[in-house]
């Protein structure tokens, strides 16, 4: 998709919309990204019929904090995951990590609960949740299972919630879960011909979905998890914001709780982190 035509950003103009979507959000743009912010950004100038840059930061101004701060936020966040997207922590998830949950809490009585805390179009989230299905094909440890996705936008949330894919967005998914876990529609739709896929209402039942600031966590409802997923979210935000997401996230880990990050974002050594794998931590 090209550039709405319209004049490009100047430094000033960038200075001030990074800057709105820091205060908005913590998300830390750099503002010398000036294709990167035109090609965003410009999308909301052609969704309001707007024609300058101008005319798009005075509504920002006129409502700071309101609706307009939300969609570009949105806009400059990237959506960009797929189905067991990093797949050497599923596998390791699969092979080692329900087990060691399991024995490592044995009151919670065979159950878990997995948290994506920027879980996008939701395949993260889909993802661990077809591995804790497989478990209970195989084993009878795990009991029941309970699944939490959050983000900032709630335009995406909706596609969580609705866990409908396109052929092109399910090719990470192994033909057996496909079979198992994805329902595919009769017919095929636009100029792709691609079918729909949709998660089974047998695992959509087990989720639910929430509109979570990572940078304002304090004050979301209270949740404990067993399980939390902080993957190529880090990377958003500048050093500071960075330890409060992590405080924030690891205080939702219940103690033996296993946190997954992305694998280009380095968490410092922590006193309440133990490292099992690659970008794979046990709250101790």
């Amino acid at each position: 998709m090209g550039f709405y035509q319209v004049a490009d950003l100047n430094a000033a103009q960038c200075q001030f919309l990074t800057d709105t979507a820091l205060k908005a959000s913590g998300v830390n743009v750099d503002p010398d990204k000036r294709d990167f912010l035109h090609l965003r950004i410009s999308r909301r100038l052609k969704a309001l019929g707007l024609d300058s840059f101008d005319d798009y930061i005075g509504i920002l101004k006129r409502e700071p904090g309101g609706p307009e701060t939300r969609h570009l936020v949105e806009a400059l966040t990237t959506h960009t995951t797929s189905f067991f997207r990093e797949g050497h922590q599923y596998e390791w998830f699969e092979q080692e990590g329900i087990k060691r949950l399991l024995t490592s809490q044995p009151e919670s009585a065979g159950k878990l609960t997995v948290w994506s805390a920027a879980c996008s179009t939701g395949v993260e989230l889909w993802s661990a949740g077809m591995v804790l299905m497989d478990r209970q094909r195989q084993a009878f440890d795990l009991r029941d299972f309970a699944l939490i996705g959050t983000d900032i936008s709630q335009k995406i949330l909706k596609t969580a919630h609705s866990a409908t894919y396109s052929t092109n967005e399910i090719t990470g998914v192994s033909p057996l879960r496909k079979q198992r876990y994805l329902m595919q529609s009769k017919r095929t739709f636009g100029a792709s011909d691609q079918h729909y896929h949709r998660v089974i209402p047998e695992l959509r039942q087990k989720a639910r979905f929430e509109q979570i600031n990572l940078s304002a966590l304090g004050s979301a409802r209270p949740f404990t998890v067993d399980v939390a997923f902080l993957r190529n979210v880090l990377i958003y935000f500048g050093e500071e914001m960075q330890k409060q997401v992590l405080d924030g996230v690891i205080s939702r880990l219940r103690p033996g709780g296993i946190l997954f990050t992305g694998h280009s974002e380095a968490v410092p050594k922590r006193d309440d982190l133990d490292t099992l794998g690659p970008s794979i931590y046990e709250k101790v």
